[in-house]
């Protein structure tokens, strides 16, 4: 607990009295109080926030000790402990393609030696008994002529 923390947590007991008349503490007061909301800002809670907790759902007959009010408060209403994030699994290392031709990497996603497109063709050739062969390279204003029936002269304007 660092004296920081707790100089934030006291003026904010402090600052309760601009806002409810009923909640004004003393110096000594407060200093008492101030051990309990440490533990509210210690768990990432912003003043702002403390003060909000505080201020909230006053019971309807009015506070009869603002001392008891805050205590009762701090204690009750203290927000559970964050709970650590999961961590994540990191990415796989990348791993030559086994695969005969261009050398090249992939990430695997268990324990395979090849590339997926490299495992298709593989599939494709042990299947069919011939290599896959490679997709003709055609610039797209052309594969959209060709879906809609147009030549490709009228997409270029001409």
């Amino acid at each position: 607990m660092s004296g920081v923390q707790l100089a934030r947590a006291e003026r904010v007991l402090l600052s309760l009295r601009h806002t409810r008349r009923e909640l004004h503490l003393g110096m000594r007061e407060a200093r008492a109080l101030a051990v309990e909301a440490v533990k509210w800002l210690e768990r990432g809670l912003s003043e702002s926030d403390l003060r909000q907790a505080l201020l909230a759902e006053r019971p309807e007959g009015g506070v009869r000790s603002a001392v008891g009010f805050l205590r009762y408060r701090l204690v009750q209403k203290l927000p559970a402990d964050p709970s650590p994030l999961p961590q994540l699994p990191s990415a796989a290392a990348l791993v030559a393609c086994s695969s005969p031709g261009e050398e090249h990497v992939f990430r695997p996603l268990g324990d395979e030696t090849e590339c997926a497109p490299c495992r298709q063709s593989t599939a494709y050739a042990t299947f069919y008994g011939t290599p896959a062969r490679e997709p003709e390279h055609i610039p797209w204003r052309e594969r959209i002529a060709k879906i809609n029936g147009a030549p490709p002269c009228a997409l270029d304007g001409g």
